[in-house]
């Protein structure tokens, strides 16, 4: 195929890569089925230029990714329910998502484009999810979303769950605001208002949905983006984020409120909808199944277990609001390694590039921007099983290609045209 053809292919790859992104803001299923059509694409470009995705210097994480998935079908026939806890595992599929990011975002051309694509999706829904605070606005639903504590509704956007739309959204905006903030003086007067925009609504909209792990992942994260910045930066975070906390104190006592919860209910081992009970029979689990854990989809029987018999159901969790516990109970702690190397060895691919003399000014960009948002989603996992929700994983599988495709060298040495 000649070099025009092949970049038609790549346009047509990029269209849908895309969409899934744009998709992923508001409909997991135009995003899924936009990312399906991307896939196979993407495996005809590669198999026809002979591109390999799995460059030396990504090799580590793939390995860990391999040996991560393969564990946890190990530990699915292990158990109980074989074959449906196989099947359950199908969503691992969104991994696929970081070879082909990788792939798109090596390209000058694309790049900035589907970053554009994805501020202006959250930007979007952001504004509509202030709307439908105060106004009660759900079009995807025939019913108003949650009264929230103060006045108005809890944000959820066009998703199921409002802590789906935090925690999604939470990781957006510090990703965004990572890139908006680092190209200041790179970009267009019109993109720093996009990503900048788009990240401080997206924030404002992510409080509103009166969830404490994001705000507070939110909070830490920007202390750490300004630190990392420097002086200007950390002086300017600060000041935000004081003025910040007065507003909410002042205009949403009820989310402050519920930070008073933690010690009353969360901190007390007696008490069965807090943190500290769940995470202790969590870890009763994991205990009980050190090597292969209960199998997927199999963690609520287990907890169940362990509960009294007239518990109400909506005390029959299924997962362990934490998703390192969760991980540890569903596929063991050899499954919890695997889990936990891939974790670091992501976070050390950003930390690593963001200072790395041998990147670009955009590429250190990129670096930064993934570690932010990296942050804030591991955050909000110490507190839900965050990596479990289908919604808010596959976009931190566009993070973090956001911030790996700068360590794929071997591109420079293939058959492949950056147009």
């Amino acid at each position: 195929m000649n070099p025009r053809r092949w970049q038609r292919s790549d346009d047509a790859l990029f269209f849908f890569f895309a969409l899934f992104i744009l998709g992923s803001t508001f409909s997991i299923a135009l995003a899924q089925v936009s990312l399906g059509l991307a896939l196979v694409l993407f495996v005809v470009i590669a198999v026809g230029r002979r591109y390999n995705p799995f460059a030396s210097s990504l090799k580590p994480f793939y390995v860990l990714v391999g040996a991560y998935i393969a564990w946890e079908f190990v530990a699915a026939l292990a158990g109980e329910t074989p074959s449906r806890s196989a099947w359950i595992l199908k969503e691992d599929w969104l991994f696929c998502i970081v070879p082909v990011g990788v792939y798109l975002l090596a390209k000058e051309r694309y790049r900035e484009h589907m970053v554009t694509a994805f501020a202006v999706g959250v930007l979007v829904i952001s504004i509509y999810g202030l709307l439908q605070h105060f106004f009660g606005w759900h079009w995807t639903k025939e019913s108003p979303p949650v009264a929230a504590p103060d006045y108005g509704y809890l944000v959820r956007g066009s998703f199921s769950h409002r802590l789906t739309f935090g925690n999604y959204y939470g990781t957006a905006a510090l990703f965004i605001f990572g890139l908006g903030i680092t190209g200041i003086k790179r970009l267009s007067s019109y993109k720093r208002t996009l990503l900048i925009t788009a990240s401080l609504l997206a924030v404002i909209a992510t409080i509103l949905t009166y969830s404490r792990g994001v705000t507070v992942g939110i909070g830490v994260t920007l202390v750490m983006g300004g630190v990392l910045l420097g002086r200007k930066y950390l002086t300017a975070t600060l000041g935000t984020l004081v003025v910040a906390i007065f507003l909410v104190v002042l205009t949403q006592p009820g989310l402050v409120g519920r930070f008073g919860d933690i010690k009353k209910n969360d901190l007390d081992v007696g008490y069965e909808g807090g943190r500290l009970f769940i995470w202790e029979n969590s870890l009763v689990i994991a205990g009980e199944h050190p090597l292969f854990g209960v199998g997927a989809g199999n963690f609520e029987f287990a907890y169940t277990a362990l509960l009294r018999p007239d518990i109400p159901h909506y005390r029959k969790h299924v997962h362990a609001h934490n998703d390192l516990l969760n991980i540890a109970a569903t596929t063991g702690l050899p499954g919890l390694a695997f889990f936990g190397g891939m974790w670091l060895l992501v976070l050390g691919y950003f930390w690593a590039g963001r200072r790395n003399g041998r990147f670009s000014d955009s590429e250190r960009r990129f670096c930064l921007a993934a570690l932010l948002g990296s942050v804030v989603f591991f955050i909000t996992s110490l507190v839900e099983a965050t990596f479990a929700d289908e919604e808010v994983r596959q976009m931190l599988m566009f993070v973090w290609a956001a911030g790996l495709w700068p360590w794929y060298k071997q591109r420079d040495q293939l058959d492949v045209v950056d147009y």
